[in-house]
């Protein structure tokens, strides 16, 4: 092909990549950092700040109580759109793509909209009674209590129909539609990011906040619900009401309930750290560390783009036996996340504190120790997660194994050594517990079923990028 015609095709090549998609998803809502954060940091006084944070740490919870169902309906979904029958949902043997069962992608459908409805209702009640508990302090620390249970009252409503809505989303992954959906989703991102920094500008407050951030919540489950529909030629619109099928729950289930209890021993207790120190902490430090918590989950989610957008096509090459072509598209991809993942977060160590002493925040940049330890605890859980979710393809879930050991191990730590080091526990015992079983028990099983060799395989995938992480923290500690 001639260049100029390469060249011509590359805004239509980049308009359909997943990844491209992805990460224009996650930058258009890290424009927020630059846009809304500072206004939130000047706007809001210091227990605004940290209950606005906390407010955000609850809700993104909401995965936890997923249980694992979304990645695994999307998972199963993209089996289905590979060629596997009803039967082989649990571990699909079909190699042939040339065309899918309607029928079946159907009575998988119709059981995820049983399920998310019932979730849904579950979370809306768990935040009522334990998410109310954990916000009484915190709440009483602010001017304005009655707006700020206002705004926990939105949340708790807005909650349901999210975690519901997760029915779209996850159906729009598993048939391939990655990057219509990220595409659309920026869109909405960058819509609510004018609209809150409208409402900070005009004095809204943290009511107003929460308003504008949960209004675009709804309109999301709208837009989602609307691109389901159209996606596929509207398949999903002659679909037939079907009955709750058990076959389909019962190969969903296995996987989505060891899913679901990895998610809530690794990622769901680090979120719980920043709900637990806000019991014990003083504003000021309580805002600090949950400022640094929600930037540094940004840059992961940021990080991950290269290899999660790619996660539908794993495993639909899984179900069509194209086994090499996965590991090379997944070992490119992880080169590209922890690349991604070291830039970002040496990008934002360096601008962090000056930055934020320049514009007046009432909240504090974490200090440089915190964040180093925040930083290479990341990487190392970034490492380990990608690998098991490269073996996830196969549909053999080890979460619940893999996270059950390293929460375990994460809370002991914790507990022992918050008493004598404060809130450096938390990203200690982040590097421990996942140093310690979480990363080489993950990737020891991707390298079994995948036949791959370590150094060959991280040379340049993990290597690299740790060794420039490791130099930028020794520099930063020296000086």
């Amino acid at each position: 092909m001639r260049l100029i015609d390469r060249v011509k095709e590359y805004p239509t090549r980049s308009w359909n990549s997943p990844t491209l998609m992805t990460w224009a998803s996650l930058l258009a809502k890290s424009i927020s950092l630059v846009i809304v954060l500072p206004l939130i940091l000047t706007r809001l006084e210091t227990a605004e700040i940290s209950l606005w944070y906390l407010f955000m740490t609850i809700i993104a919870l909401q995965s936890v109580v997923d249980a694992g169902f979304s990645p695994t309906f999307t998972r199963v979904i993209a089996y289905v759109m590979g060629g596997a029958s009803l039967h082989e949902l649990k571990q699909p043997i079909k190699i042939d793509s040339s065309k899918y069962d309607q029928q079946t992608l159907n009575r998988v459908y119709s059981t995820m909209k049983t399920v998310f409805f019932y979730l849904g209702i579950f979370w809306t009640l768990l935040l009522v009674l334990a998410g109310t508990t954990a916000l009484m302090k915190p709440v009483s620390l602010v001017a304005d209590q009655k707006s700020a249970w206002f705004a926990w009252g939105i949340i708790a409503i807005v909650s349901c129909i999210s975690l519901q809505g997760n029915l779209y989303a996850s159906y729009l992954q598993g048939i391939n539609q990655i990057a219509l959906f990220r595409r659309w989703e920026a869109l909405t991102a960058l819509a609510g990011i004018l609209t809150s920094f409208i409402v900070l500008i005009a004095g809204g407050g943290l009511l107003g906040l929460v308003i504008a951030n949960q209004g675009w919540q709804i309109i999301s489950v709208v837009r989602n619900r609307w691109l389901a529909g159209e996606a596929e030629n509207g398949v999903l619109r002659s679909f037939i009401k079907e009955p709750f099928n058990r076959e389909v729950y019962d190969a969903v289930w296995p996987s989505a309930w060891r899913s679901g209890l990895g998610i809530f021993m690794s990622y769901g207790l680090i979120q719980a750290s920043g709900i637990i120190y806000a019991q014990v902490g003083n504003p000021a430090s309580v805002a600090a560390y949950l400022l640094g918590l929600r930037l540094i989950m940004t840059v992961t989610q940021f990080s991950q783009a290269p290899f999660y957008s790619k996660l539908p096509l794993f495993a639909r090459l899984y179900a069509e036996n194209r086994r090499d072509e996965l590991i090379r598209l997944a070992k490119r991809g992880m080169t590209l996340a922890h690349w991604s993942y070291v830039a970002g977060f040496v990008a934002l160590g360096l601008v962090g504190t000056p930055l934020l002493k320049y514009i007046g925040s009432n909240a504090p940049f974490p200090d440089q120790l915190l964040w180093s330890l925040m930083g290479i605890g990341f990487f190392i859980e970034r490492y380990g997660a990608m690998h098991i979710q490269l073996y996830s393809t196969t549909n053999r879930i080890i979460w619940h194994t893999a996270n059950g050991v390293t929460g375990t191990i994460y809370i002991v730590i914790s507990l022992l050594l918050c008493g004598k080091i404060g809130v450096l526990a938390f990203p200690v015992g982040i590097i421990i517990s996942y140093l310690g079983f979480y990363s080489w028990y993950a990737a020891m099983h991707a390298y079994r079923e995948f036949k791959m060799n370590f150094y060959a395989f991280e040379k340049g995938a993990v290597l690299l990028p740790m060794a420039a992480l490791l130099i930028y923290v020794g520099i930063s500690a020296a000086i």
